[in-house]
């Protein structure tokens, strides 16, 4: 009598195990995106009080904004958000100078499509102080991300 039951529940499970089965065809009901990706290019050497322009390249043509923002790497000078000027298709630039010697983050905010972005890359501008090649070295301690609302 036991081994009919469980020859029974054997059978039940395997008939509730098949209905698991995944679909191969999954993964095209859903809606196939391409996150926004970002490079950005500036020159190696950068002199404060110098205009130095920042090249930003999107994977999108028509995105609903491109800003960088600037930064010391320690987080006590920052030049805020400027607006990035479009160049070409997908192409955008923004020319201006910082005013202080030390390390840099340059952080692009784009969005497009409900994908939004803030790649970052570091960047000296003149002469390093000791603080400064350790954070280098080390690796510097994250910058406070953004918490208001963008726009």
């Amino acid at each position: 009598m036991k081994w009919k039951l469980s020859i029974i529940s054997c059978l039940v499970t395997v008939t509730a195990l098949a209905g698991c089965a995944v679909n191969p065809e999954a993964t095209t009901l859903y809606k196939q995106e391409t996150p926004l990706q970002a490079t950005l290019e500036f020159p190696d050497e950068v002199t404060s009080g110098e205009p130095v322009t920042f090249k930003i390249a999107l994977s999108e043509d028509e995105p609903d904004f491109v800003h960088l923002e600037l930064q010391k790497a320690d987080g006590t000078l920052s030049y805020g958000m400027q607006e990035a000027k479009r160049v070409g298709a997908g192409e955008y630039a923004l020319t201006t100078s910082v005013n202080e010697d030390g390390l840099y983050l340059a952080r692009v905010h784009a969005q497009a499509n409900g994908s939004t972005i803030f790649p970052a890359k570091q960047f000296i501008v003149g002469e390093l102080t000791e603080a400064e090649w350790v954070a280098l070295y080390e690796g510097a301690a994250p910058v406070e991300a953004v918490t208001e609302p963008h726009h």
